[in-house]
């Protein structure tokens, strides 16, 4: 049987729109954040972990089930974003570095955020300080910053294209280093919607 690609066209896409799809470890954060983003041009598709099983191998899992199924067309994306946790301790380092290798076999992006994908977040209000934090103390900077938040509401933040060029740059100030596993307080989530927001393909929604 022929896999369709799915492109949900009752929603206005142009015939040629790329589909991104996202296999994230998260179950609410990500997929909040890249529904602030619309365009005729591109459809964003978030696979989040229902079930609770969000190491790196799930969440690569996750992805190539959903390829088992649908048809990927020429110019669409691939991306496992995920968080580092312990996945870089001694022990399970291997694992993160296995998962890695295998995405770029396979063509997949690989956005990971160290320690949090709250890290990107704050980025888009301000600079970070010197020194380290936990995704306890990222998410208190966010509140500082913006008067309240809360990981599983990320769509009360207040974002606009300015606030997300801001964080490009502020993660491309400090870009992990080529093996795609970002040292702490280093986030390349960036690489999913750079080249988006610089081409003005997306815009944020109302």
């Amino acid at each position: 049987m022929r896999k369709k690609r799915p492109i949900e066209r009752q929603s206005g896409l142009d015939r040629d729109a790329i589909l991104v799809v996202i296999a994230s470890e998260d179950t609410y954060a990500v997929k909040q954040y890249f529904e602030f983003f619309h365009s005729t041009r591109i459809q964003f598709r978030v696979l989040s972990t229902t079930d609770g099983n969000s190491s790196p191998e799930h969440v690569l899992s996750r992805l190539k089930d959903y390829l088992a199924h649908y048809q990927i067309g020429k110019g669409d994306q691939l991306w496992l974003v995920c968080d580092t946790d312990h996945w870089i301790e001694p022990n399970h380092i291997a694992t993160m570095r296995n998962v890695v290798a295998r995405c770029r076999q396979r063509d997949i992006g690989v956005a990971i955020s160290n320690p949090c994908f709250e890290l990107w977040l704050l980025l888009h209000f301000t600079e970070l300080s010197t020194g380290t934090m936990t995704c306890g103390e990222i998410g208190q900077q966010i509140r500082n910053a913006v008067g309240s938040y809360n990981k599983t509401e990320v769509s009360d933040l207040p974002l606009t294209l300015d606030r997300v060029a801001a964080a490009i740059r502020r993660a491309q100030a400090n870009e992990p280093p080529a093996d795609g596993i970002p040292g702490l307080m280093q986030t390349n989530v960036f690489r999913v919607i750079e080249d988006l927001v610089a081409r003005k393909i997306v815009t944020l929604s109302d």
